[in-house]
């Protein structure tokens, strides 16, 4: 399941190639696996995990943008503005995310193709086909959930270790200037 998120990041320049022949038919058992892995519901909760961080991006950048209207400027000028200026970002970058979902899976079926023989493919899918595999499948949106949640707190406390070396350097920057 690690896959698809890996192809997220690879997603745009992978989806927009042709897969390559396969006159095996190797492409349509990795659609299958593919398929399988529901990577719908995956990307799904990926990118809403995600979609705070844009949409503050998204209000950030309206705020500073000059060509940006007097009206959304002044939308974007109370909390209650900026909360439903981010509402409306999130849907519709949630849709535009969702429009590209087919191209990912393409690209995931391509890797998949790329990196698997066809009885590897084959046995993928008996995997998942497995009352294991089906567990796995089952559960795995909870797993994600609790290993993003570890990420995320891991992140904070990598932040909050960092921060003060960070500020220390970029303040030793400024202090090599006034020495000159």
């Amino acid at each position: 399941m690690l896959a698809p998120l890996a192809l997220l990041l690879a997603a745009p320049a992978v989806a927009q190639t042709a897969p390559a022949a396969d006159a095996g038919g190797r492409i349509e058992t990795a659609r299958a696996l593919v398929a399988k892995l529901d990577l719908d519901r995956t990307l799904d909760f990926q990118f809403s995990g995600l979609m705070p961080l844009v949409s503050a991006q998204i209000v950030t950048a309206m705020q500073a943008a000059p060509d940006i209207s007097q009206a959304v400027k002044n939308r974007l000028a109370t909390p209650e503005g900026r909360q439903q200026v981010g509402a409306i970002a999130t849907e519709e970058m949630l849709a535009a995310f969702r429009a590209r979902y087919p191209g990912i899976a393409e690209a995931a079926a391509e890797e998949y193709r790329r990196n698997f023989s066809e009885d590897e493919l084959k046995a993928i899918i008996a995997f998942y086909d497995s009352p294991t595999g089906k567990r796995l499948l089952t559960l795995q949106p909870q797993l994600q959930q609790r290993l993003a949640e570890a990420g995320k707190a891991m992140g904070r406390e990598a932040g909050m270790a960092a921060f003060p070396k960070i500020r220390a350097r970029v303040e030793a920057l400024d202090a090599g200037k006034a020495k000159k």
